[in-house]
């Protein structure tokens, strides 16, 4: 009997071997059979599934090396048993003992990992700390702050936790963190602060900057708002190289690591701010483009790289004080004739030139 998928439940399609094995392992004939079916059916259910599998694949590669028991798996299957019949979403008599085949392998598994090892990341991160620690964690719906024994800042969010020793180290700060906060460091150039977070360890002297790294997202994030910072994956060995296969942030960069691919994204942040100290005039009268663009380097520090020579006689006349960065841009390249992209943390200006 051919299914009838639109009648299907979250659990329903993370029990079916046709919806987990085009996840796990496509085929043309069902990439054709999916992508025909989602074209004609806007079903939530079929898309919480979706999310909720791509999360189950994210925890295996993350906990590959947590043993799962057969005592653990009994455990998380009858309790699955006792949630479905209360809330009747489907009988597990109408399905073969296949259940505990391909599809119901990788949801006990996945049931297993978080709800039995959900913080393992965090607490394998924890063998970071060679001593006696503290743990804070915020379980109200506004950041707190919390200070840490070197007088740096940390504005925990909602949902997060912390860990780090009542003493730091004399060679290196270390913290643990699980969620996300805002780092505001002391500085110390001696004794360099390492924030590991997931698979991600982001490592300062004296800087502002926020980490967002809670378990369950696929990416792990960090902006930087002031100063520079390095961002490189967490492994035993090898540490100096894990740095220079890293990424280098300046204030108003971020970078985006996914966690399934194990790659990179530098970019800017959403809303750059203005981090030169002192005042600065965006009021130009038929002023040369390199003067424009050299004056938003600095407010903004970010690079702007263009063809000086291309866009030379190119000159910008008004004034854009109350603008933010990508608003000025939009405006001053439509002056010029042109436009701008985002690459890897800089912006790129496109343009044929100006007639002079």
């Amino acid at each position: 009997m051919e299914k009838d998928y639109t009648k299907y439940k979250v659990s329903d399609f993370l029990t079916d071997d046709e919806f987990v094995g085009q996840h796990l392992n496509p085929t043309n004939e069902s990439e054709s059979f999916w992508q025909n079916w989602q074209s004609y059916h806007a079903d939530t259910e079929y898309s919480e599934a979706v999310s909720i599998l791509k999360s189950i694949c994210l925890g295996l590669n993350s906990y590959e090396n947590n043993e799962i028991t057969e005592d653990t798996k009994s455990f998380i299957f009858n309790k699955i048993k006792e949630t479905n019949r209360k809330k009747s979403i489907f009988q597990f008599a109408k399905y073969p003992k296949q259940w505990l085949g391909v599809a119901a392998s990788v949801v006990l598994v996945c049931l297993a990992v978080f709800f039995t090892h959900k913080t393992s990341s965090y607490n394998s991160n924890l063998a970071e700390l060679n001593q006696k620690f503290i743990e804070k964690e915020n379980q109200h719906k506004e950041a707190i702050l919390i200070h840490l024994p070197d007088g740096s800042a940390v504005k925990l969010a909602s949902k997060s936790k912390i860990s780090y020793p009542a003493n730091f180290e004399k060679n290196k700060r270390v913290v643990i963190l699980l969620g996300e906060a805002t780092f505001d460091i002391a500085k110390d150039a001696s004794r360099p602060f390492l924030v590991y977070a997931n698979e991600v360890t982001t490592k300062v002297l004296g800087t502002r900057f926020n980490v967002k790294a809670y378990e369950s997202m696929k990416d792990i994030v960090v902006s930087v708002e002031e100063g520079k910072v390095s961002v490189y994956k967490n492994k035993k060995k090898a540490s100096h190289e894990n740095e220079l296969t890293g990424v280098i942030l300046l204030p108003n960069q971020q970078a985006i690591f996914d966690r399934s691919s194990d790659q990179y994204n530098k970019k800017l942040i959403q809303k750059p701010t203005i981090i030169n100290a002192n005042p600065m005039s965006f009021s130009f009268n038929e002023t040369p483009i390199q003067e424009v663009f050299k004056r938003i380097e600095i407010a903004y520090g970010i690079d702007i790289e263009f063809d000086e020579s291309l866009l030379h006689g190119c000159q910008v006349t008004g004034t854009f004080d109350n603008e933010s960065l990508f608003q000025k841009l939009d405006i001053i390249t439509k002056i010029i004739g042109g436009s701008y992209e985002v690459v890897e943390g800089k912006i790129l200006i496109n343009s044929v030139g100006c007639r002079e």
